[in-house]
Order: C-alpha cells, then structure tokens, then sequence
C-alpha cells in the first residue's frame, strides 16, 4: 500500500494506481488518468497483475 502500482485487469487496461485501502474483495484509491488522479476502487478478482514501484 501506499506505493505507485501499475494494474492490468482483465479487460484488458493497464494504468497507474495509488491504493491506500485494500480489503479482502476490493482494493481503494486513486488511478492516474493521463491528467490527473481519480478516487478508484475495484474487485480484485478483476486484477489479472501487478507491479510495484
């Protein structure tokens, strides 16, 4: 947590996150968008990888 994360998830779409909340079917926080960060949340059956900077 609370470290830049690159997420692939299973439609196919790769970006930048910042999670500072993880629970046991989701994980929270903020997505880069290209422009700016954005509140994001997701079900982790829906992340395919991931990497930590």
């Amino acid at each position: 947590m609370f470290r830049n994360t690159f997420l692939w998830l299973r439609d196919g779409s790769g970006f930048w996150f910042y999670p500072v909340f993880v629970g046991p079917r989701s994980v929270a926080g903020f997505r880069w968008t290209g422009r700016f960060w954005t509140i994001f949340g997701v079900d982790t059956r829906q992340i395919v990888s991931f990497t930590c900077l």
